[in-house]
């Protein structure tokens, strides 16, 4: 059976109903038969469905999600630019160089005697 690529348009030959990448740009075509038959047994592998949706390969049915990541510190100062007032962070520094216009801005943070 010919078919013909997705992506690229390309024609190629399938044996039948299946998962098929294109010879040309490697893209996964998905051949069905026709209207009433079902695809081959060696090709259906049974499926579970979650909330409508395909399961994952290993999800567990009616196991709750994984809980969010935890909520990280957010350790350095943010300061706005008095010339073209952009937000950006700085590290514990008394002045930075603003990335966007390059004027000097004033950290609040006070510098240290070194010696």
């Amino acid at each position: 059976m010919k078919v013909r690529c997705g992506s690229c348009r390309t024609e190629f030959d399938v044996p039948g109903a299946g998962r098929f990448a294109c010879p040309v740009c490697g893209s996964v075509n998905v051949v069905r038969t026709a209207a009433g038959q079902q695809p081959p047994p060696q090709q259906q592998a049974p499926q579970q469905n979650l909330g409508g949706y395909p399961a994952a390969p290993g999800a567990v049915p009616g196991a709750a999600p994984p809980p969010p990541p935890p909520a990280q510190e957010q350790t350095l100062p943010k300061v706005e630019c008095p010339e073209c007032e952009f937000t950006f962070h700085v590290g514990k520094i008394a002045k930075a160089t603003c990335p966007n216009c390059s004027a000097e801005v004033s950290t609040g943070v006070e510098e240290e005697d070194e010696g």
